[in-house]
């Protein structure tokens, strides 16, 4: 316990907005939801959310070919049972995400536009949470941010900075890549790529941001692993670029899948998917494990 502690502080002393760790530090993830069915590879959670007041939580979760948002409303020290939240979609309500410098849960729909008929591609929209009531859903700008291609796991940090997944070719990589959109001051978005180095090839998506906007989260098929998909981490630099992009390790990162991160509101808890069941885990506790991987049992 007394290496653990020593790891957590030591994690915390590097990242901004981190709590410290006690001796009542958990080692290990633990369900989020412990009374839910075991999932399937139908049926699997990810991307939990949680707004600034911590009363709130949204996820994703899989229903055969479909994919839902649910949310949860807390009263007191107990979370209401899950229910489906009906925004406009045809087949994929996913990526949730609260904002830190706003009231708005930002998420991806493949909704129809109007300005797109026939169009199935997945687009970034936003909806206002206020009072505990939400708002009208709108979709962010076409062209700007929503592409002909696939845009979602947005990621919003405390200064409006938008981090989001693509597999448009602007994103300079292959799969999916990250990007990041910072408000024009005219209801528009300025969009630019993320800096060499930062993406893979392969797929990089499910985004996380710490408040202070110094650390992010995402899922990678990027080698070495410890299993088929694994959460990395990156930090900035300090100075607008970002370090190069580590595993998070044990004991987030198992053999199996983990993916789908997402912060509590106060950005001192991670939230994230293993198999398809939801997961939390102090931040403090998770980013000890982050670093290189000895060896890579990915399959």
């Amino acid at each position: 316990m007394k290496r653990l502690r020593s790891l957590c502080l030591a994690a915390v002393a590097g990242t901004a907005m981190l709590a410290a760790c006690d001796k009542a530090t958990p080692a290990e993830p633990v369900a989020v939801l412990p009374d839910a069915p075991a999932p399937t590879t139908f049926t699997r959670a990810f991307g939990l959310t949680e707004n600034a007041a911590g009363d709130v939580r949204v996820f994703a979760q899989e229903d055969g070919d479909l994919t839902h948002l649910y949310e949860m409303r807390r009263s007191g020290e107990k979370w209401s049972t899950p229910r489906q939240l009906d925004f406009p979609a045809r087949a994929y309500l996913t990526t949730p995400s609260f904002s830190f410098a706003d009231s708005y849960l930002y998420y991806g729909s493949d909704a129809e536009l109007p300005e797109r008929p026939g169009r199935k591609d997945i687009n970034l929209w936003r909806v206002p949470l206020v009072d505990g009531t939400w708002g009208v859903p709108e979709v962010l700008p076409l062209e700007t941010i929503n592409t002909a291609a696939n845009e979602s796991s947005p990621a919003v940090s405390a200064d409006g900075t938008l981090y989001f997944a693509t597999n448009h070719s602007r994103a300079g990589g292959g799969g999916y890549d990250i990007m990041r959109a910072t408000p024009d001051g005219n209801g528009d978005w300025v969009v630019r790529q993320m800096p060499e180095g930062t993406n893979d090839p392969r797929v990089d998506a499910h985004l996380a941001v710490t408040p202070d906007g110094s650390r992010l989260f995402f899922y990678s098929h990027r080698r070495p692993t410890l299993g088929s998909v694994d959460i990395w981490t990156m930090e900035a630099d300090g100075v607008g670029g970002w370090k190069t992009p580590v595993n998070l390790g044990a004991p987030v990162n198992t053999a199996g899948v983990d993916f789908g991160a997402g912060l509590s509101g106060d950005g001192k808890t991670l939230f994230f998917s293993r198999d398809g069941r939801l997961m939390e885990i102090p931040l403090g506790v998770a980013l000890a494990g982050a670093g290189p991987v000895a060896k890579d049992s990915s399959n």
